[in-house]
C-alpha cells in the first residue's frame, strides 16, 4: 500500500495550529507524497472545525480545508463503498471507522488515524496506522 487516506481526527491536526499535534502532523503530511480526503473526512473536518474546540466559522473551515487540499500529493477520493463491503462489526459505533478502512483498502491506501480503539480492531489491521510513531522512529 502506498499513500494515505486521512481520518477525520488527523485533518484538524494538520489544519489548525491550536491542535496539540499540529507541528508533528503537518510535518508528517508535508513529507507524504500521496494522500487523500473523501466526502466523509472533509465533512467531518468542517463539523469539528466549527465546534467550541476550534471555533472556526464555516468560511474559515472551508478556507483551511482548501489550503490543505492545495498541498502536494492530495487527491480527492470518490466514496464508492457500499455497506455490503464492510466487515462484520461487533458495534454500531465502528460503522464509520470500518467504512473509512474499507475505502482506504479499496484504493490501495493506508488510513492515517489517531484513534487507538480503531487500531485495535482486527478489521483495521494492516490498513489503519497512527502516523505519529513513524516520526519518532525516523
Amino acid at each position: 500500500m502506498s499513500g494515505w487516506l486521512l481520518d477525520v481526527n488527523v485533518l484538524p491536526g494538520c489544519g489548525w495550529k491550536s491542535h496539540l499535534d499540529h507541528p508533528a502532523l503537518l510535518g508528517w503530511l508535508l513529507q507524504v507524497n500521496d494522500w487523500a480526503t473523501c466526502p466523509l473526512t472533509e465533512s467531518g473536518f468542517m463539523r469539528i472545525s466549527m465546534t467550541t474546540a476550534y471555533q472556526a466559522t464555516f468560511g474559515d473551515a472551508r478556507k483551511s480545508l482548501a489550503m490543505l487540499r492545495a498541498l502536494r500529493g492530495h487527491q480527492f477520493l470518490t466514496d464508492d463503498v457500499d455497506a455490503a463491503l464492510l466487515p462484520v462489526l461487533a458495534s454500531y459505533k465502528d460503522t464509520t471507522d470500518a467504512h473509512l478502512v474499507t475505502l482506504a483498502k479499496r484504493h490501495g491506501l493506508k488510513l492515517a488515524t489517531l484513534d487507538g480503539s480503531m487500531l485495535a480492531q482486527p478489521w483495521a489491521a494492516g490498513v489503519a496506522e497512527n502516523p505519529l510513531p513513524q516520526l519518532i522512529r525516523s
